[in-house]
């Protein structure tokens, strides 16, 4: 006897269809599954055995092959038992899901059965649901079978017709329920046809417009420049790196960067929910609604920056897309896993190379950078003596390679403030709701500027296209040629300036590019 279903699985970040096909025949008990399954799939043997029977049904005691199809892909996911159980033991032998076969298999040739289980026959979420929802989406596969806690996460997804249980039993009884009435029941599915934009207007309006934070700009005393440079990295998306002692606000500041970010698209919403669902960071809580914020360990490891592992799995750059990555003591990293950031910071992807295939991730990231000017903290410090020598000073200050310092688009010197800025309890102009709403029409002249196009912010303009989109006066570009001679600059530095200048004026509403932003834009490259 022969069935087939429809299960998935993940490759990197990307959601697979897979073909579930089994055959059982006449022979030795045996129980195979083929198709390049690795461990966790190859175990679902035993799960599957013990979760039919304490489900109340019978387990067949013949020659069982499971293949699962293409066999190029190496199968990673537990959450194929669902359908090897299904399709598998007990379609295939017959007589244990009540209706005729035919009618079976036409119900079910259009769905995807996702979800572990348990040795009772519960059903356990699956990491990376949303992943392969997505692509059974793309492939036509509009119905899916899964736990009700994945279930709760593809809720807001659009056209999706979604099947959350508890348990095989539950699964098998809206089977029977479907084909005892010849078409899907109404009673237990949740159907979402909505257009994506009605979703959306929906999310904003209950959430993001709503959304509070713990953390506030008006908390932080003095450090103007700061501020300045972050509502400028937030409405570019610009990079920026913070140099200054110990205890000046260079934390807090990075700590209150998505604060001020301007709300998700629907877009963003579901590519950083795919990707934390990949890593099991979802929860059960629906789609993503705030912008991440990854804070690394200078202890960690480049596999853990940028990805990697047998699997190819995603690294901090990618868990940030969308979002901040801030790395505190820049220094102290791994002079390698400072230097892996080269290709994000340009072309906000990264790419990993393994044996088994490559993965190409999204990792477009706000990256903010912390550093003391010296190990001590205290060089160059009006008031306190600085413990190292110029050896010392020097090495620690090339950690940070000249590559990445030429990707960084704004460098900003933090100093500690004074005691009167401290002790000043007035309320500060520079609050994150006011600075979020400047970032909100920076951010919507640029994409009105850039619609269209494949970038949205003025951080991703490509070179051919700055002079052609930034409008820059013939008066900031002499002031340009000027600071460029001087200063000598590189390709790179010399686009960035034209970049956070244009950012400098959108945030004043001026549509052209005038001298004083492109002083402006200098200062925050050179500190001059």
């Amino acid at each position: 006897m022969y069935a087939k279903l429809y299960g998935a699985t993940l490759h990197g970040i990307d959601g697979c269809i897979i073909t579930v096909e089994v055959d059982i025949s006449q022979g030795l008990p045996v129980f195979d599954i083929v198709g390049l399954p690795n461990q966790s799939v190859k175990e679902a043997r035993e799960r599957v055995r013990a979760a039919i029977k304490n489900s109340g049904y019978d387990f067949p005691m013949r020659r069982i092959v499971v293949n699962l199809a293409p066999a190029t892909i190496r199968k990673s996911s537990a959450g194929l038992d669902l359908a090897i159980a299904l399709g598998g033991v007990l379609i295939a032998s017959g007589g244990q899901i009540k209706g005729r076969k035919a009618n079976i298999s036409a119900l079910l040739n259009r769905c995807l059965f996702m979800g572990e289980l348990a040795l009772d026959g519960s059903l356990l979420p699956t990491f990376g649901t949303l992943a392969m929802s997505l692509a059974g989406l793309e492939a036509n596969y509009s119905t899916i079978y899964t736990s009700v806690e994945n279930g709760n996460n593809l809720k807001a997804i659009p056209n999706l017709t979604i099947y959350g249980e508890s348990s095989l039993q539950d699964i098998i009884t809206v089977l029977e329920d479907q084909v005892k009435s010849k078409s899907i029941s109404t009673s237990k599915k949740v159907q979402i046809e909505k257009h994506q934009d009605e979703i959306l207007t929906n999310m904003m309006d209950n959430k993001n417009h709503n959304t509070t934070y713990d953390v506030d700009f008006g908390d932080v005393q003095g450090q103007e420049l700061g501020k300045r440079a972050m509502l400028i990295s937030a409405a570019g998306h610009h990079h920026c790196i913070m140099i200054g002692p110990p205890g000046g606000g260079k934390t807090m500041m990075a700590e209150r960067l998505p604060t001020i970010l301007p709300p998700m698209t629907w877009n963003e919403m579901v590519e950083v929910s795919r990707i934390q669902d990949v890593m099991g960071l979802l929860g059960d809580k629906g789609l993503v609604k705030s912008r991440p914020f990854r804070h690394p360990h200078h202890t960690a490891t480049l596999a853990s920056m940028v990805g990697g592992g047998i699997q190819g799995r995603p690294g901090e750059v990618t868990l940030a897309h969308g979002g901040v990555l801030f790395m505190d003591e820049a220094p102290e990293f791994q002079r390698q896993v400072i230097d892996a950031l080269r290709q994000p910071l340009e072309s906000r992807t990264i790419t990993i190379n393994r044996s088994q295939g490559n993965y190409m991730y999204p990792a477009n990231f706000i990256c903010i950078l912390a550093a003391n000017p010296c190990p001590c903290g205290y060089y160059h410090d009006p008031h306190r003596e600085c413990i190292c020598t110029e050896t010392m000073v020097k090495n620690y200050q090339q950690r940070l390679s000249g590559p990445i310092m030429d990707r960084i688009d704004l460098h900003i010197p933090v100093e500690r403030p004074t005691l009167e800025q401290l002790l000043d309890n007035s309320t500060s102009t520079m609050t994150s709701e006011s600075m979020r709403q400047q970032v909100i029409l920076a951010t919507t002249l640029q994409q009105k500027r850039y619609e269209h196009l494949e970038f949205n912010s003025n951080g991703a303009v490509p070179h051919k296209a700055i002079s052609e989109l930034c409008h820059i006066t013939d008066k900031a570009w002499s002031v340009l040629g000027n600071i460029f001679d001087h200063f000598h600059l590189s390709g790179r530095a010399f686009d960035r300036i034209l970049k956070v200048a244009r950012t400098i004026a959108d945030l004043e509403g001026n549509p052209q590019v005038e001298a004083h932003h492109i002083s402006e834009a200098m200062l925050f490259r050179t500190g001059k």
